[in-house]
């Protein structure tokens, strides 16, 4: 039987609101939107990413490594020359870049969407899983409000994304005959995952946080102990 969740403040109350289960304290917090700081890790992490991603794309492709292992090789000579059969009434090459941009846009909302699932599967049961979007960080988000995750489920929750979304697009690539394009998008993807990856890396240069809070904000790390008096904290 799940033990009773636990109560906090209402929505809209300060970040870093000091409410939280009996035993626990707050480590830290990430408010994800106004923490300039994390917001430039966040934008270093997506540049590494897109160059080390396109680094290893092209290796990957020039070197005839799908061929050796039976994979589809890169599309983009029958595309650009308008060879492909299965696109008689546009080029080829329309239908390739309206598939990537539907594909960036869809992987966005899969992404959350997968976070959903997990946010859902480890909650109390009954619990209300809401989508939101801050268009100034642009940003979406998907939020279990107030839900006390362990450690491990918030690792599993907040990486869920980067591996399911990231295979399911080389997959489509492989199955569409078109693996340059899913690996773009794939790189694309993961260049927006680097929020999750920050969640991730404080959690892991923490060893105590124990447990987590999802707040519509950001995220709060929670240790064992009791409330620290000397900074406000309270039961």
């Amino acid at each position: 039987m799940r033990a009773p969740r636990p109560r906090f403040p209402a929505r809209g109350t300060a970040p870093c609101t000091p409410w939280y289960p009996q035993g626990m304290k707050r480590i830290a917090c990430i408010h994800t939107f106004e923490d300039k700081a994390f917001l430039a890790r966040m934008m270093r992490m997506t540049a590494a990413t897109l160059v080390v991603g396109a680094i290893a794309g092209v290796a990957w492709f020039v070197s005839g490594a799908p061929d050796m292992l039976g994979l589809p090789g890169s599309e983009l000579a029958s595309v650009l020359k308008g060879e492909d059969p299965r696109f008689p009434a546009l080029p080829p090459t329309f239908w390739w870049f309206a598939a990537g941009a539907v594909g960036c846009f869809a992987s966005l909302a899969v992404h959350e969407l997968v976070h959903a699932i997990f946010f859902k599967a480890f909650a109390p049961a009954g619990t209300k899983i809401t989508f939101g979007a801050n268009w100034k960080a642009g940003m979406l988000y998907a939020c279990a409000e107030d839900v006390v995750y362990t450690r491990g489920q918030y690792l599993a929750i907040a990486l869920a994304p980067t591996f399911a979304v990231t295979l399911l697009l080389l997959a489509l690539g492989v199955v569409s005959g078109w693996p340059v394009l899913a690996y773009i998008v794939a790189v694309l993807h993961l260049s927006g995952c680097t929020g999750d990856w920050g969640y991730v890396a404080a959690m892991l240069a923490d060893a105590r946080i124990t447990h987590c809070i999802d707040r519509d904000w950001g995220v709060e790390f929670l240790g064992d102990g009791e409330p620290d008096q000397a900074r406000g904290e309270d039961l």
